[in-house]
């Protein structure tokens, strides 16, 4: 798994959580605190409310890239780890899995055949 958004990068070994619908919200766990620092400058560097790239690639191998606004950032520590959690409103989204399934119907021609009635 394997999130980007704007210039920040998670690896899958970072994240607990990713779900992908109308809002795409993911939280990860930061075990090291020198990769806690890398995290937290490119988290305060987002911008909020404004049109934000965004790439995911499930378990699967499936990538769905789209543009949204991020609409929350948390940051949270639990003793000597630390995460974040955050939401963005998915404003367009495209899955290059869907794309080649429509290919894949528009390329077979469609012929209606018509068998003769038995009497």
């Amino acid at each position: 798994m394997y999130v980007k958004l704007d210039q920040l990068e998670i690896m899958g070994t970072h994240l607990e959580e990713v779900k992908v619908g109308d809002i795409l919200s993911f939280e990860a766990l930061i075990r090291n605190p020198l990769d806690w620092d890398h995290f937290f400058e490119r988290i305060e560097m987002l911008k909020y409310h404004r049109n934000t790239p965004f790439t995911v690639v499930t378990r699967e191998g499936d990538r769905i890239q789209g543009i949204g606004e991020i609409i929350s950032a948390e940051k949270w520590r639990n003793g000597i780890h630390f995460g974040f959690k955050i939401k963005v409103k998915v404003k367009k989204q495209k899955s290059l899995s869907d794309k080649r399934t429509h290919e894949r119907l528009a390329s077979h021609a469609v012929i209606a055949e018509l068998s003769p009635l038995p009497f």
